[in-house]
């Protein structure tokens, strides 16, 4: 289990940024790490990292990853949030998978999104034709 640490991760920049991201919160099994960097808590970019517990004995045990990025204008001389871009990732694993099934899964899908074709489809919304 790992201890509770601030996280650098990097944005999607052709430099890419490193932005810290400090605990925030904890509610239950869900925690919370914010950007505070904008110094607005308006402003602020956060991820949610929750795990969940299968709820019966055929159930999966749950990991779910949230990203929050909101966009900041001046209005009036007031900065304000209008509008908010975010993600959500959720692994589902059954009770008795191997370290090696969970470790596939998350490989698959961070490949997946690194992934040539697929990143310009995410970036611009677009469908698969053919």
């Amino acid at each position: 289990m790992p201890a509770i640490s601030t996280l650098t991760v990097n944005d999607g920049a052709a430099t890419p940024v490193s932005h810290t991201f400090a605990f925030a919160g904890q509610s239950g099994n869900r925690f919370t790490f914010a950007d505070k960097s904008s110094g607005i808590p308006i402003g602020y970019t956060k991820i949610t990292h929750e795990v969940r517990d299968a709820k019966s004995a055929t159930g999966a045990n749950s990991v779910i990853i949230g990203l929050e990025l909101p966009t900041l204008s001046s209005v009036s001389g007031v900065n304000t949030r209008v509008r908010v871009s975010s993600a959500q990732v959720r692994l589902n694993f059954a009770q008795d998978s191997t370290d090696q099934e969970r470790k596939d899964a998350v490989a698959y899908v961070i490949n997946y999104l690194s992934n040539a074709t697929i990143r310009p489809a995410l970036y611009n919304t677009e469908p698969f034709y053919g």
